[in-house]
């Protein structure tokens, strides 16, 4: 649509019959969206549930299980075996349960991460019937009126109506990296390049600086982003380390069933004399049993269900995989204003000479942005309680503007050049340290007087005073004639508090004992910023605070030293937070950045766990970010950790109770088909009947867990390092070898008393209540089954469920079916007790966990204490 951009302004927006003033009305606007459609490029189809159902099938044991119950039916209808038929028709309807389990399990999965897009849709500024409103970009369509500031992504293809400084980061389109200068002038040269079509911004790209007005030409696939869309496939997705971790696994966990299964194949085959299509059906179940092919589709539901909980508690988790590195973060590097602070600035003391009243005030006034009526203005805080603070003095003063440049964290000031009346006049305003070296002159009560290295110390003097009464100070001056940043007058300084946001410092604490470093990174002085760190406890020395000047002199390994252990960076640029960020991850550290303006987007996209404020963050900020608070509050953040330790254990708990069960349904299975040749241990279907009740009920309950007693006293770790710790090895095997011993003894026992049928039918239940109890184990590694007894409901109910289920299907003619038979009421409570046995074997191993935890921690400190002390009680320093 770039026709738009050879024609003036005034004729675009008749030749797409909308108004600069009122935009498009309602009605208009639903009217065309019915034509352009919606402003989205095409996304990759959805897969319906019956297109996941039959991708169940895909699996190769499932394939080759379902051939061998087709060879066995022809064979069964020629043979005339009536049981072996039912036995086929069996195996088929598990698989058909199985499929609809998977199926339901990645519907909701897909399910939950459509609507975590959802979740970070934007929203754009839009001229709709005369009033300026917010609409979510999909409702954007061609003719619509937008307004765009610094930070903004640009929503759709537009041409330019009226733009002041503006420039686009257009790198995402034609991949040049500098910023292109945009205005609304007609472009005469119908030849030129992408690149240079200086009055259309376009569709993905990013409004760097300035501000634009604009009318939509292009939406959805009908944009040059769309046009690339269309030559492009839907790029590889990268993997978590969680999702290697499991990947490896798999395979392990595979390779290791298929080798059992091959063994238990050909025992059976040669050792106890089965027929060879009915021991591949066995096999085969064994291996369909065992391996956790559903588990990446679990673990993917508790991520999702966990992000759905973060949604309503003011965090919006952008990529699921941050879900599992926020449980592994050790350092949080935020920004003081907003976020531990309220950013709900005050003048709280001001200091100039009552002979520069009028001129501070004129330059409070002058150097703001702010819009809105007396009493209610907005914009940026600082500026707001500037004007604020002007009109309680009385001052009502009016000014045209005439030109400015701009503040930034680089140069940490900012002027304008104002006509006051008939007077045209450049005031400053920044950083004193800053201002004071631009400034040549001073105000005093005695007049105009050269700015000498005393007046300059008495400055600095009243500011770090100031400062350290945590007061952020600004400084102030002026000039005539041209505009310009040097030989200025100082005028004053004055001194704006910020309180600390409610919860902010027992945050802070939190974060403390749950092994987590807070990092304070402000653009305020270090005095000031000190002064805040230390009422939160962040940092308890100056000396922890490091100024971006002092990280310039230094050299790579004195500035990886000095960031190792800083607690406070004062005075930095956007450049020194990215270097803080990628000199901490170099350090090991699994680090979070917070930030809200467009410069600190590079810093947010190297950390571990890009943080944008939801309030005050750019539309760039946040396309980077991992995650948005939507609050602007340090104790969200922590919140959110908090949450991500939870989802991390509670995949961990998944995990675990995965692998013991199904451990010790392979185990057992071959330690029967050796030892007992003669007899039958369990069938195919009995087999897939297990793998049904325990892979269904309890997992996804599992990750409805509340989060750990302690949850935040504990050093992070890493999901995928959780998940192949010590702790976490030792209880998979130690619970499958368990179940594994109590089914195969009871089955050897129950053989000799009571038969073969009997045997397996107790043998059967108790191997699905052990597992199905032995959930009851996995929900904490250290504490007891019954603390908390009743907190996760939705585990009672499907455990609940599945015994209901089991014992419904031996006491009803089902039995017949499955190969089992009635119980009698000593066989029950052999059942009963062997498999509630794992619930207090259980409880005897954690009760042994706590005493040998306890044990070590008291020869920790006994030899922390005898290394710390000698003889004479003098400490050592170590």
């Amino acid at each position: 649509m770039r026709k738009y951009s050879f024609v003036s302004a005034e004729q675009a927006l008749s030749q797409l019959n909308t108004s600069n003033i009122s935009g498009l009305t309602d009605k208009q606007a639903d009217e065309r969206l019915a034509r352009y459609g919606a402003n989205t490029l095409n996304k990759q189809k959805q897969s319906g549930i019956l297109r996941l159902f039959f991708s169940q099938f895909k699996d190769v044991m499932i394939i080759l299980l379902i051939a061998a119950a087709a060879v066995s039916a022809v064979i069964a209808a020629i043979s005339g075996e009536a049981s072996d038929l039912t036995d086929t028709f069996i195996i088929i309807f598990i698989i058909f349960l199985n499929a609809v389990v998977g199926s339901v399990q990645q519907y909701r999965a897909d399910k939950a991460i459509q609507q975590l897009k959802k979740l970070s849709a934007c929203t754009v500024k839009t001229v709709r019937g005369g009033k300026v409103q917010k609409i979510d970009s999909e409702r954007i369509t061609v003719g619509d009126i937008i307004l765009l500031e610094e930070g903004d992504m640009v929503p759709a293809d537009c041409r330019i109506i009226s733009a002041s400084g503006a420039c686009a980061d257009e790198s995402a389109l034609t991949g040049e990296s500098l910023p292109v200068e945009k205005n609304e002038r007609v472009l005469t040269d119908e030849n030129v390049p992408l690149g240079a079509t200086s009055n259309a911004l376009f569709s993905s790209t990013y409004l760097v600086k300035g501000n634009a007005r604009a009318v939509v030409t292009g939406v959805g696939m009908n944009t040059e982003i769309g046009a690339i869309a269309n030559l492009l496939g839907e790029s590889q997705k990268t993997q978590s380390p969680l999702e290697r971790s499991l990947n490896i696994l798999g395979k392990v966990i595979s390779g290791f069933v298929l080798a059992v299964t091959a063994v238990i194949f050909l025992v059976g085959l040669f050792a106890r004399g089965g027929g060879l299509l009915s021991n591949f059906m066995t096999s085969v179940a064994v291996a369909v049993a065992a391996i956790p092919e559903g588990l990446p589709a679990v673990v993917t539901i508790i991520m999702a269900m966990g992000v759905q909980k973060m949604s309503r508690k003011n965090v919006v988790i952008r990529k699921l995989k941050s879900v599992e590195t926020l449980g592994g973060c050790n350092v949080i590097c935020t920004d003081k204003t907003g976020t531990l602070t309220c950013n709900k600035m005050k003048v709280a003391a001001v200091h100039a000479p009552e002979s520069a009243r009028q001129k501070l005030l004129q330059c409070m006034t002058a150097c703001s942005g702010v819009k809105g009526k007396r009493g209610a203005y907005m914009g940026d805080s600082t500026e707001v309680a500037l004007v604020n603070y002007a009109d309680g003095e009385g001052f009502s003063g009016t000014f045209e503007r005439l030109d400015e440049i701009p503040f930034s964290s680089e140069r940490k000031m900012m002027t304008v050049r104002v006509k006051f009346g008939g007077e045209i006049i450049n005031f400053s305003k920044g950083a004193p340290d800053v201002l004071l070296e631009k400034c040549g002159f001073i105000i005093t009560d005695g007049g105009i007087k050269r700015l000498t290295e005393s007046l300059r110390a008495e400055i600095r003097e009243k500011y770090e005073g100031m400062s350290r009464q945590a007061l952020r100070v600004l400084g102030f001056a002026y000039c005539g004639g041209e505009m310009r940043e040097h030989g200025l007058t100082f005028i004053g300084l004055c001194g704006l508090s910020d309180k600390l946001k409610a919860g902010a410092k027992l945050a802070v604490a939190e974060c403390r004992t749950a092994g987590i470093r807070t990092v304070m990174i402000t653009g305020d002085h270090a005095l000031t910023a000190f002064a805040i760190a230390r009422e939160l406890g962040i940092a308890e020395r100056q000396e922890q605070v490091i100024t971006g000047v002092q990280l310039d002199s230094m050299g790579a390994r004195e500035r990886a030293a000095a960031i190792e252990g800083g607690r406070v960076f004062a005075r930095v640029t956007p450049a020194h937070k990215n270097l803080i960020v990628k000199a901490l991850q170099k350090q090991g550290n699994v680090v979070a950045m917070t930030g809200d303006g467009i410069n600190d987007a590079p810093s947010i996209k190297s950390a571990d766990i890009g943080i944008a404020m939801g309030g005050t963050g750019t539309d760039v900020t946040k396309n980077v970010s991992d995650m948005v608070i939507t609050d602007d509050n340090f104790s969200t953040i922590v919140a959110a950790v908090k949450e991500g330790r939870r989802i991390s254990a509670n995949i961990k708990k998944t995990i675990q109770f995965f692998l013991s069960t199904n451990i010790a349904e392979v185990l057992a299975i071959l330690i029967a088909t050796l030892f007992f040749t003669k007899y039958n241990f369990l069938t195919s279907t009995q087999l897939l009947w297990l793998n049904l009740i325990t892979d269904s009920f309890p997992v996804l309950a599992l990750g409805m867990e509340r989060e750990d007693f302690g949850v935040m006293n504990r050093p992070p770790q890493r999901a995928e390092k959780a998940l192949f710790s010590a702790s976490s090895v030792r209880s998979i095997c130690v619970f499958g070898l368990y179940i594994t011993a109590v089914c195969v003894a009871l089955y050897a026992v129950a053989l000799g008393i009571w038969g073969n049928e009997a045997a397996t039918t107790v043998t059967f239940l108790t191997i699905s209540f052990c597992e199905l109890f032995h959930s009851f184990n996995v929900r904490s590694e250290t504490h007891s089954a019954f603390k908390s007894f009743f907190s996760n409901k939705t585990l009672l109910l499907t455990v609940a469920a599945g015994v209901i289920i089991n014992v419904l299907l031996c006491v009803t003619p089902l039995r017949y079916a499955f190969g089992l038979e009635a119980l009698t009421a000593a066989q029950w409570l052999a059942v009963a007790l062997c498999s509630l046995s794992v619930v207090l074997f259980g409880e005897v191993y954690k009760l042994l966990i706590r005493a040998y935890y306890r044990v070590n921690r008291s020869i920790c400190h006994s030899e922390r204490s005898r290394n710390r002390r000698i003889p004479t009680g003098k400490v050592i320093n170590q």
